[in-house]
Order: C-alpha cells, then sequence, then structure tokens
C-alpha cells in the first residue's frame, strides 16, 4: 500500500495507466469463464452477484471500514443510481452473453463512453466538440453493422440487451463525474448483491457441479469485484483518452481468448463493423491524447 500511495504521488499518469491496465486485464477472461460455466444465465447472475457482493464488502470491512454501505448510502442519489446500474448492468451483460456472440457483447459495448458524453451534454451541459461527434457517427455506424449481421442470425435480442448494459455504464460514468469526490463501493457492492435479488425469480437454481462453482466464484468474487474495483481508481489519475485506449483492449482480447478457446466465429459483419469501432476509438483517443500532451506542453 505504501509503495502505491508513493507511486501515485511521485507518477500519478503512471499510476493510474498500471492500476487501469491491470483493472482492464482482469476483465479479458470474463466473457470466455461465462461460456465455460455452460449454465443457465440468471442462474450464473444469481450466484456471480452474491459472489461480488460478498468479496467486495469483505474487502472493504478489512481494509475500507468508512466506505462500507449503511443508510446514509440508500439516501444518496448518486449511491443508489450506481447501484442500480450495476445490478441492471450485470443483467444485460450476462443476458447479451447468452443470446449473442461475445464479439457482438463486448464490441456493442464500446458505444458506453459515446453514450455517456451525450448523456453529459444533456444532463451536465457539456459540450460535444467536433472530433467526439464525428466518433459518436462512426461508433453508432458499427453498431447498426454489427445488428445488421444479428437480423438473420436470431441475435438481435442478444445485440438489443449488449446496448442496454452500454446505457446503463454510461449512466453510471456520468454519475461517477457527478459525485468525483464520494466513496462508491459500498453501492457498487449493493449493487453486486442487487443482480441476484433482480435475477432470483427468474432463475431455475439448477445445482452447479463443483468446476462450473469455481469458475462462477472466478467470474464474480475475482474478475468482477477486482476488475470493478481496479476501475474505479486507475481513470482518476489518467485522461480519458488514455482510459479508452486501455479499455479497448478487452474489445479485442475478450472476443479473440473466446474464439480460441470454444471456436466461436462472429461473423463476418461483426469483424466489419467492430472494425469500424476500434478505428473510431483509436483515432478518437489518439487526437483527445495529443490535445492534452499539447496542453501540457504549454
Amino acid at each position: 500500500m505504501t509503495q502505491s500511495a508513493g507511486l501515485a504521488a511521485r507518477n500519478p499518469q503512471a499510476f493510474g495507466f498500471l492500476v487501469t491496465l491491470l483493472g482492464v486485464t482482469m476483465f479479458f477472461p470474463d466473457a470466455l469463464v461465462v461460456r465455460l460455466i455452460a449454465a443457465d444465465t440468471m442462474t450464473i447472475a444469481v450466484w456471480r452477484g452474491l459472489a461480488a457482493g460478498a468479496v467486495t464488502l469483505l474487502c472493504l470491512a478489512i481494509f475500507d471500514r468508512a466506505s462500507l454501505p449503511g443508510l446514509h448510502t440508500l439516501k444518496s442519489g448518486p449511491s443508489v443510481a450506481l447501484m442500480l446500474m450495476q445490478g441492471f448492468g450485470s443483467i444485460f451483460f450476462l443476458a447479451s452473453l447468452g443470446q449473442t456472440s461475445a464479439a457482438n457483447a463486448l464490441l456493442i459495448l464500446a458505444t458506453a463512453p459515446f453514450l455517456a458524453a451525450l448523456l453529459s451534454w444533456v444532463l451536465l451541459k457539456e459540450t460535444i466538440d467536433a472530433v467526439t461527434g464525428v466518433a459518436i457517427v462512426a461508433v453508432f455506424a458499427g453498431v447498426a453493422i454489427i445488428g445488421a449481421g444479428s437480423l438473420g442470425g436470431g441475435h438481435l435480442l442478444g445485440d438489443f440487451f449488449a446496448f442496454g448494459n452500454a446505457c446503463t455504464i454510461a449512466i453510471y460514468y456520468v454519475v461517477l463525474r457527478m459525485a468525483p469526490q464520494q466513496k462508491l463501493m459500498g453501492s457498487i457492492a449493493l449493487g453486486f448483491l442487487l443482480t441476484s435479488v433482480i435475477a432470483f425469480p427468474f432463475a431455475p437454481m439448477l445445482p452447479f457441479t463443483l468446476a462450473q462453482a469455481g469458475l462462477v466464484f472466478l467470474s464474480g468474487g475475482v474478475i468482477l469485484a477486482g476488475g470493478v474495483a481496479l476501475l474505479q481508481i486507475g481513470p482518476r489519475y489518467l485522461p480519458a483518452p488514455e482510459v479508452s485506449m486501455i479499455t479497448m483492449l478487452e474489445l479485442v482480447a475478450g472476443p479473440l481468448l473466446v474464439w480460441l478457446f470454444t471456436g466461436e466465429n462472429p461473423g463476418q459483419m461483426t469483424l466489419i463493423g467492430g472494425t469500424v469501432i476500434l478505428l473510431a476509438i483509436t483515432g478518437h483517443s489518439a487526437v483527445r491524447l495529443r490535445q492534452t500532451q499539447s496542453r501540457a506542453a504549454i
């Protein structure tokens, strides 16, 4: 902890880069792990949410008691919003993996930062510059191409769930911008548990094998809980363009791992749409990063 705090003080950008990269890297195998569980989606959601919530609350009790949720959490608008977005977002993510390809589910998530820009424009009166405007159009064009490819393959519902997940993440980003100083991990832990509450009425709750139970804990208690915690810290020290470029790694690595281990072919339209999305994010991030560096040099 002391060494991390020292690095954060000496070189905040390097610290932010390392923590954000670690957080994103933790999510690389998540879609693959969910695929390998090979069980009912809502049953996975119940146990995954419980695992993530329990691990997060335990870590807060040990390392940061002040962040444990209480009545004040339920009285705070940002806290309740984050709890709801985390709860429903996990449901949408798992539902999308159950109804469409991992590539579609992850690539459509790339709309989240740009949806957040649109929400910030509406709610926070933040401006959208020309570079971001062009990127928004390009990203949604890529999503439209992916959706067109799903029309004949019966995956459109899954794409819709993926877009719903992107919407919850976008709102999540905006809430974090509205309450940057609040400790919100307690709310996120309750959000994990809310996922279980939402999914339980729809889950047959068939028993898992020992291997399945281990994979569910890996997905919820390690990947989800650990990745979200790290991504609460790292982006505070980095410009948004750098965060976008780092998170883009998951959009490539996640589907690639699923393809390598399960042979799941994303399809030609997904590859074309995904290329458009990745080029749009890369171009937007590169321009933004250059602008940030130019301002820092003045």
